[in-house]
């Protein structure tokens, strides 16, 4: 093999050095669950209004029992007072959701036959927003909710 032949043999296996090095570093990285940016973890009282197709008031608990970076997942336990009957109800389901650094929060409640999406605003302690639901016959419900964090 002559010099010509031995420095391309080099450079390729320098080349073919860091190569492996740039993918391996990227296999290295960590798939842990990451600090949560908004420490949402524990219970939060719940209260808010349902305004169509029945108006029903809302009260109960929100809780967040695992988060990660700006993802979370949780349980909601609601009972819902029909305003013209008094008939209660309870709704029950899984949270799951992300936070913004800008303190903007947007979950599905999974309580009906169809998720309710909240999108709501953290400051301090407290979380208020609007949600939305679409029951699979089409039939829209909205309103408003309430959230603060229960003391320690």
């Amino acid at each position: 093999m002559n010099i010509a032949e031995r420095s391309r043999v080099r450079v390729s296996l320098r080349v073919l050095v860091l190569a492996s090095a740039i993918v391996l570093s990227g296999c290295l990285q960590s798939t842990e669950p990451q600090p949560s940016l908004l420490q949402l973890n524990g219970s939060w009282n719940y209260s808010g209004f349902q305004s169509g197709p029945v108006p029903e008031t809302l009260s109960g608990t929100l809780t967040i029992s695992s988060a990660s970076g700006t993802s979370f997942q949780g349980q909601l336990h609601l009972q819902a007072i029909n305003s013209q009957t008094g008939t209660p109800r309870l709704l029950d389901g899984l949270v799951s959701g992300t936070a913004s650094s800008s303190s903007i929060v947007d979950f599905d409640a999974n309580v009906e036959s169809a998720p309710r999406r909240h999108v709501g605003q953290i400051v301090a302690d407290t979380i208020t927003g609007t949600w939305i639901g679409s029951s699979p016959d089409g039939t829209m419900s909205s309103g408003t909710f309430r959230v603060e964090r229960e003391t320690r």
